[in-house]
C-alpha cells in the first residue's frame, strides 16, 4: 500500500461488505465502505488487470469533498491495490485512466473548491506505473475565474499526445466548449475556448489521421471537424435524432459505431449506428433499441464497445429515472450485436437496488465488464452509493459457485414493483413471443396474457392488494419468476 489512506481503504474493502465471485473469468466485485464512492472510468490491461477509477466523498458533502480513487483488481475479480490521490483544499475525480508507454497509465483529473460553489476549476494530470505508484504530475491547467462545473473527455491523439476536451459552466449557466492537447511530458501544446459555441457540450473527440480533430457534441447533437489550428471547419446534424450518454467506437480511420438515446421513437430508447465517413451521414446503417415506456438509458460514460465487431456490446440501465439515489429498483442491460446491428441477445441484472451503469467495455477473453454504482436503498440509513463492477462471459452469463452464488441475471423483469392498477413487463430481445401469469398465495391462477416483443402492460385493477407470484415463460426457452406486490 502506498499510504495510510490506502491502508485504511483497504481495510474497509477486507472487513466491510466487499464480495467477489470468481469462476471461469466472471465475477462480482463491490466497494462498500461508510463513504461515497463512484466509478469513473475501467480498463483492462493486457494481463487482464482491471484498473478502476473514480472518486470517494463522505456522505454529507458529496458533490464537493472528494479525494480521486484508483483500484487495481486482478483478472478473477480479486482486490489487489488501491491509492487515494488527496488535492487538500480542493476536491479530486480522477475522470479516466488511459494507457501509456512501458506499462504506464495517464490519470486525467478535475479539481475545484469545496466551499460550495465548484469553482477554481483545474485540469491536473498525473501518471502511474502498474503498482500504482505516481510517478509524474503535472501543473494545475487553472480555468477563468468566471467558470465552474466542468466535464470533459480525456482520448489518445497521435504520437503519444493525449487531448482533453469538454465543456464548462458559468456562474450565468452559459456552456462553453473547451479543447486541450498535451505531450507526454504534460506540457500543453494546444488549447482554445469556443466562445462563439454557447450551449454546446462536447462528448467525444478523436484526432484523425489527416492532422484534423473530430468532435461529438450533445443538445444540439453535431459532429464537429477543427483543423490543426482548433478552428470549426466542418459540422453536420447526427441521423436518425440520436442524442445523450453516448459510446463511440472507431473501426478504420473513417468509420465508427455509436449509441446513444434515440429521440425518433414514443419514447428516449437506444439508438445505434454505423457509420462510415466521420461526418457524412448520408451512408450509415441504423438500429433503434428500446420500449414504449421510458426506461432504457445509456451508460454515462460510455455505452458501447468491442474487441471483434462482430460481437459489439451495448450497455445502461433499465428503470433509469435519476443519476445516483433512486429508491426503486433499476437494472443494468446488456445487448450484444453483430457487426450489422442484428441484436443477438439482451439480458439484464439487478433488481434488488439501484444500479446506474457508468460504463461498458469487451474484455479480452470476449466477454465484457459493466463498472456501475450501487445505491442499495432498502437497507440504507443515508445516501452511500457503491462501486460495483460485473464481468461477463461471451453469453452475458455470470457462474457461481455452491458457497458463491452468481448475482441475479434475467431474460424478464417486471416493474414497477410494488404497483398499483398495472404492471410493465419488459422481455429480452431474443424472445418474439411469451406469457406472464399471476398467481395468488394459495397458488390459484388469477391472471394469463400473452406478451408480443419486447414489452407489455397488464392491467391489475380487479385484483385485491397483497403479494402474488409471477411466471414468464415461452416455448423457446425464457423462464423468470418472483413475486409481485400490489399496494
Amino acid at each position: 500500500m502506498k499510504n495510510t489512506t490506502s491502508i485504511i481503504l483497504l481495510l474497509f474493502i477486507t472487513i466491510l461488505l466487499t464480495k467477489v465471485y470468481s469462476q471461469e473469468t466472471t465475477f462480482e466485485y463491490i466497494l462498500s465502505t461508510p463513504a461515497n464512492e463512484v466509478v469513473r472510468d475501467i480498463y483492462e490491461s493486457e494481463n487482464n488487470s482491471l484498473y478502476i477509477t473514480g472518486f470517494i466523498s463522505n456522505n454529507n458533502n458529496f458533490r464537493l469533498m472528494k479525494k480521486g480513487i484508483v483500484l487495481k483488481l486482478n483478472e478473477e475479480g480479486m482486490f489487489i491495490d488501491s491509492i487515494l490521490v488527496d488535492h487538500t483544499p480542493k476536491a479530486l475525480d480522477i475522470i479516466r485512466i488511459i494507457p501509456d508507454l512501458n506499462s504506464q497509465y495517464i490519470l486525467s483529473c478535475q479539481s475545484y473548491d469545496t466551499l460550495g460553489n465548484a469553482q477554481n476549476i483545474s485540469i491536473v494530470l498525473k501518471k502511474i506505473d502498474n503498482n500504482l505508484n505516481i510517478i509524474n504530475e503535472s501543473e494545475e491547467y487553472f480555468f477563468p475565474n468566471e467558470y465552474k462545473a466542468i466535464e470533459y473527455i480525456t482520448k489518445k491523439g497521435l504520437n503519444d499526445q493525449f487531448i482533453v476536451a469538454g465543456t464548462v459552466d458559468t456562474l450565468h449557466n452559459d456552456f462553453t466548449m473547451f479543447f486541450y492537447e498535451f505531450n507526454n511530458n504534460f506540457d500543453s501544446i494546444k488549447a482554445k475556448f469556443f466562445l462563439n459555441k454557447k450551449k454546446v457540450f462536447c462528448f467525444w473527440v478523436k484526432a484523425l489521421n489527416n492532422g484534423n480533430y473530430w468532435i461529438l457534441t450533445e443538445v444540439n447533437a453535431r459532429y464537429f471537424i477543427l483543423d490543426t489550428t482548433l478552428n470549426i471547419i466542418n459540422e453536420q446534424d447526427i441521423p436518425d435524432m440520436i442524442s445523450g450518454s453516448y459510446g463511440v467506437k472507431w473501426d478504420s480511420d473513417t468509420s465508427f459505431y455509436l449509441t446513444g438515446e434515440w429521440n425518433g421513437g414514443p419514447d428516449d430508447d437506444i439508438g445505434i449506428i454505423k457509420q462510415f465517413h466521420p461526418i457524412d451521414t448520408l451512408n450509415h446503417y441504423f438500429q433503434p433499441w428500446g420500449t414504449n415506456d421510458t426506461l432504457d438509458f445509456p451508460a454515462i460514460n460510455s455505452a458501447l464497445d468491442f474487441n471483434n465487431k462482430d460481437s459489439i456490446y451495448i450497455g445502461g440501465t433499465t428503470n433509469f429515472r435519476t443519476t445516483y439515489y433512486g429508491t426503486w429498483p433499476s437494472w443494468y442491460f446488456v445487448i450484444q450485436t453483430d457487426s450489422m446491428l442484428n441484436v443477438r441477445w439482451e439480458r439484464f441484472y439487478g433488481g434488488d437496488a439501484y444500479y446506474v451503469m457508468q460504463k461498458i467495455i469487451a474484455s479480452n477473453d470476449g466477454g465484457c465488464i459493466i463498472a456501475g454504482t450501487r445505491f442499495d436503498y432498502q437497507n440504507a440509513t443515508e445516501n452511500e452509493l457503491d462501486i460495483h463492477i460485473l464481468k461477463l462471459n461471451s453469453e452475458g452469463l455470470l457462474v457461481g459457485t455452491d458457497d458463491k452464488p452468481a448475482p441475479e441475471m434475467h431474460e424478464a423483469i417486471v416493474f414497477p414493483n410494488p404497483g398499483s392498477n398495472f404492471l410493465r413487463v419488459r422481455i429480452a430481445a431474443q424472445y418474439k413471443q411469451s406469457v406472464l401469469e399471476l398467481y395468488d398465495m394459495s397458488g390459484r391462477k388469477v391472471l394469463s396474457q400473452q406478451i408480443t416483443g419486447r414489452w407489455g402492460e397488464v392491467k391489475t385493477t380487479f385484483l385485491k392488494p397483497g403479494t402474488y407470484i409471477y411466471k414468464i415463460h415461452s416455448n423457446d426457452g425464457l423462464l423468470e419468476s418472483g413475486k409481485w406486490v400490489k399496494r
